[in-house]
């Protein structure tokens, strides 16, 4: 495996944290000598994300629509961004937060979409396990696994919490899902976000 940069962000909020992974995989696709990254942070106080993709939708499951069924958090003074990468509604604030900036080229696994979810999911399981928690990676084949917003109307889905409506290789503890992740891809290089 090649050189990785890491770095461990200080506590912030949500939006601070989504802007600076946006910068690093702008400053990551304009430099093609950089090397890939590893960030690390958590956020300062509780906050809410939506993928990229709902910022433009007009259903109810859009973001206009979590920005409303969640509008009570604004009373609270939570925060509510869009992501960087796709994917449906995240609560931030008990999670640790990571992201990889890399090339398809930086790992064997990286090369398809599917089985960078899975190489990341099962970093995760393999951390927790040596911390004791033993869990289990969502299978394909499980009818509670979400097939994805595309080509489901919003009477389909559940729900817009990505920790409810959990999709293949997402990280489960009792039954639980406890660890998810989102990408973005331009060319050979993508943005994964994930949520512990």
């Amino acid at each position: 495996m090649s050189q990785w940069r890491f770095l461990d962000s200080p506590s912030a909020p949500i939006s601070i944290q989504m802007a600076e992974d946006d910068r690093l995989f702008e400053e990551f696709l304009s430099n093609t000598d950089t090397l890939p990254l590893l960030k690390i942070c958590r956020v300062n106080e509780p906050g809410v994300t939506v993928g990229y993709s709902y910022k433009t939708k007009k259903e109810p499951g859009s973001f206009w629509g979590c920005f409303l069924q969640k509008g009570a958090r604004l009373l609270r003074k939570e925060q509510i961004c869009i992501r960087p990468t796709g994917g449906g509604l995240v609560e931030h604030g008990n999670d640790l937060i990571y992201s990889v900036i890399a090339r398809r080229e930086s790992y064997p696994a990286f090369h398809q979409v599917r089985t960078s979810y899975l190489s990341f999911h099962e970093a995760v399981q393999e951390a927790l396990l040596s911390l004791g928690f033993a869990t289990q990676l969502m299978r394909c084949d499980d009818p509670r696994v979400r097939k994805g917003m595309a080509g489901r109307v919003p009477s389909q889905r559940r729900t817009n919490s990505c920790f409810t409506d959990p999709v293949a290789t997402d990280v489960l503890y009792r039954d639980q899902k406890i660890a998810g992740g989102a990408q973005r891809r331009k060319g050979s290089n993508f943005l994964h976000q994930g949520s512990i």
